[in-house]
């Protein structure tokens, strides 16, 4: 832990590891864990079992070491390997460490058991008198957990607006949801199409929602739209010109976003489902 630095863990990143937002997450918690924050610490010593703070964090441990976001040893010498997650996936398995070494997660309330959920992560470093895990805690809330609305401008350039996305399809149709972050490739800061493809109870990813472009050549204005492969919506609407090689038959809209979206429109729109 002597000379924990903030660059150094961001520099951990290897491409190919894990996605760069998850990679920021992972070194975010890695510089607050490594820095002393009791809060946390006791947060993630409580889930593997262990007793004393943290004396050790290594970020995406190296080839001796089981795969892993983060590798951490607890002051009475029990270590633990910790997967973030961002949103819903697959179970990953992991190679057995071969030693006594707690497998914990991070990610969303109501997923594996015993898991850290971002929620806790948020509370514990919200009233800390130390203004960058202040700053992590509201980073959390706005682009992991997608609590609160987004701008036009934030939803092009941040996480934010695929948080929102999870968080609201997380809360119309419980952890058993299955999503996926889908977007264009950007045109100079400009998309065709930019949010998640979604499936309510399993299956095939048959649905979208998110923003798409109102015009070709792309314009900076956008439609907050419900895509649906095979199901009619509720107030139909036209496929949009930007989106003209899917083959998604079905299409509602709730016009240009001219404020941020949040939530309660997300929420709107799904409720044309049916």
């Amino acid at each position: 832990m002597d000379g924990a630095n903030l660059f150094t863990m961001l520099s951990a990143y290897r491409p190919g590891a894990a996605s760069p937002f998850e990679d920021y997450c992972t070194n975010g918690l890695a510089y607050l864990l490594a820095t002393g924050h009791d809060a946390l610490g006791a947060l993630v010593a409580e889930a593997a079992g262990a007793e004393g703070g943290v004396t050790d964090v290594a970020v995406q441990p190296g080839p001796d070491t089981p795969l892993a976001d983060l590798a951490i040893t607890f002051a009475d010498g029990r270590e633990a390997l910790v997967e973030i997650e961002v949103a819903p996936a697959e179970a990953v398995e992991r190679p057995d460490a071969g030693r006594k070494v707690a497998r914990l997660q991070v990610g969303f309330e109501g997923g594996s058991p015993g898991a850290v959920d971002w929620n806790a992560i948020a509370d514990a470093l919200a009233d800390h008198p130390d203004r960058l895990a202040r700053e992590f805690a509201e980073f959390v809330r706005r682009d992991v957990l997608g609590l609160e609305a987004v701008g036009l401008d934030d939803a092009l350039h941040t996480n934010r607006l695929y948080a929102l996305g999870g968080a609201a399809l997380r809360e119309r149709f419980g952890s058993g949801v299955r999503y996926e972050n889908s977007s264009s490739q950007p045109v100079q800061g400009r998309y065709r199409y930019l949010g998640t493809t979604f499936a309510p109870a399993g299956g095939d990813l048959h649905y979208w929602i998110g923003l798409v472009n109102e015009s070709l050549p792309l314009s900076e204005h956008y439609h907050l739209m419900l895509a649906s492969k095979t199901t009619p919506l509720e107030e139909p609407a036209g496929q949009p010109r930007a989106t003209g090689n899917w083959r998604w038959e079905h299409w509602s809209g709730m016009g240009r976003v001219v404020r941020p979206v949040g939530p309660a429109e997300y929420g709107s729109l799904l409720g044309r489902m049916g």
